[in-house]
Order: structure tokens, then C-alpha cells, then sequence
């Protein structure tokens, strides 16, 4: 093979490359989540980012990827019973009124702040789905998905 064709070659191999990057999903550059099923409408959602990134984006990621196994599983609203954060150098204490029952929206929307900065929070959550809501305790699969997601406009 001549310079010519192998430097043709290489300029392919680096603009398919450059190409399916720009293909990834927001989500996967951040980082990603597992479930694991605790029980028929329960699920422990934990985060794991792919570098440093805040704490409150990594729960909002955990909170995202709640919404959406929501709706995958056929129910529309879900409590948030646990919040856990398992990073090595985070001190993360639950309110103590609200350690042993469902969170209320407020808290599971804007989680209490950790006592340290994490240098990789590592979020789990604890879920039940609902089909019905639960004023000041349910949160709504779609909405957030909704806020997650750019519309066509950039908004």
C-alpha cells in the first residue's frame, strides 16, 4: 500500500471514529445505572459516573434512570424510599423524620447535601411504583423524563 492510500485510509478510520462518538447519548458520556428488583414494584437504582461529576448530577442520572424504568414497567408514579450514597469520602445522613418511610417530593427532588465533597458519588435509590399518585410523596415518571430529554427547540 502507497503514503496516498494509507493516509486516505487513516483519515477514514479517524472521521468514523469522530463520527459514532458523536453519536453517544448524553447519559452514557455521564456515566451508567443498574437496577437490581427487590420486589414485583420495588427497585434499587444505584449510579455509577465515568469520572468525577457532581452530586447533584449524579442523582439527577439515578432519578432519570428511575423515571424511566417506571415507565418501562408499565406504572406512571414512584416514592423514593432510600436515599444512599455509597462514595468513600461522603458523609450522607438522611433526615432523620424521614429515615424509616417515603421521602417527600421536595426531599427526593432536592436531596439533602452531603457533609464532604465526593470525589465519585456513587448514588442508590430505593424505589416503589405506583400507578396512582401520592400528594407530597409521588413523583411523576413522565415529568421528569420530559425535563431530561431537550426538545427540538434547545429548551
Amino acid at each position: 500500500m502507497c503514503f496516498p492510500q494509507l493516509r486516505a485510509a487513516l483519515v477514514s478510520v479517524v472521521c468514523l471514529i469522530a463520527f459514532l462518538s458523536g453519536c453517544t447519548a448524553y447519559y452514557g458520556t455521564v456515566g451508567r445505572a443498574s437496577e437490581t428488583q427487590v420486589a414485583p414494584d420495588s427497585y434499587r437504582v444505584a449510579f455509577f459516573p465515568t469520572g468525577y461529576i457532581s452530586w447533584d448530577l449524579a442523582y439527577r442520572e439515578a432519578l432519570l434512570r428511575c423515571a424511566e424504568l417506571t415507565i418501562e414497567s408499565g406504572y406512571r408514579y414512584f416514592a423514593v424510599s432510600a436515599i444512599e450514597n455509597y462514595s468513600s469520602a461522603t458523609d450522607f445522613v438522611p433526615p432523620a423524620s424521614r429515615s424509616h418511610g417515603f421521602y417527600n417530593a421536595y426531599t427526593a427532588y432536592n436531596p439533602p447535601p452531603s457533609s464532604s465533597i465526593p470525589f465519585w458519588p456513587l448514588p442508590a435509590l430505593t424505589i416503589k411504583m405506583l400507578r396512582a399518585p401520592i400528594p407530597g410523596v409521588t413523583l411523576d415518571a413522565k415529568v421528569i423524563r420530559s425535563q431530561a430529554i431537550p426538545t427540538s427547540d434547545g429548551k
